[in-house]
């Protein structure tokens, strides 16, 4: 399954929706409990703006495993485009919880907590994400040997991930000096 999961992802970033899809749901038949896969067909899913389906898929992926960090963050990233910060900012905890060396969540809380003018959290999530962020660039192979390091969550792969990552942190400075 491990090739067939790296096939998946070579065409998700690729933006080979289709093909990435129908790998993922025969990974799905095969192994009817792989919550990575059901998480990716959630970033699929949002990645095609049906953020309904992708919120089904992300909670399917923890329902199957409550400890994937990523199903948690893209969760709460679909909860934060519909506006419902409560939400998200659960989600994101929860990420940082089950993964505490990811900068993504600490990012995401950053904005909401600038959207919701709390210049204190924001501060502080922000610097923990840039901290972290530094931390993977000094750092690349943190993982066990032999393991493929990837970073976690915002949708994809280390690409689409460093994107979302500068976007955003582009935001909210831009917002930032906006007022």
């Amino acid at each position: 399954m491990d090739e067939l999961m790296m096939e998946a992802e070579k065409h998700l970033e690729c933006g080979e929706y289709e093909e990435a899809r129908r790998i993922y749901e025969q990974i799905i038949n095969d192994e009817p409990d792989n919550a990575k896969a059901y998480n990716k067909l959630g970033v699929i899913a949002a990645y095609e703006k049906n953020n309904e389906e992708a919120e089904a898929y992300f909670k399917k992926a923890l329902e199957l495993d409550p400890k994937l960090s990523s199903a948690a963050s893209n969760l709460g990233n679909i909860f934060f485009e519909k506006e419902e910060l409560e939400k998200a900012r659960e989600c994101y905890e929860k990420a940082i919880d089950l993964d505490p060396d990811n900068p993504i969540p600490y990012n995401n809380l950053a904005v909401i907590y600038k959207k919701q003018k709390e210049i204190d959290k924001f501060v502080k999530f922000y610097k923990k994400s840039v901290e972290l962020s530094n931390k993977q660039l000094r750092n690349p192979q943190k993982d066990k040997p032999g393991k493929r390091q990837r970073a976690t969550s915002s949708y994809t792969g280390t690409g689409i991930l460093g994107f979302i990552a500068v976007a955003l942190i582009l935001y909210v400075l831009i917002r930032l000096f906006k007022g």
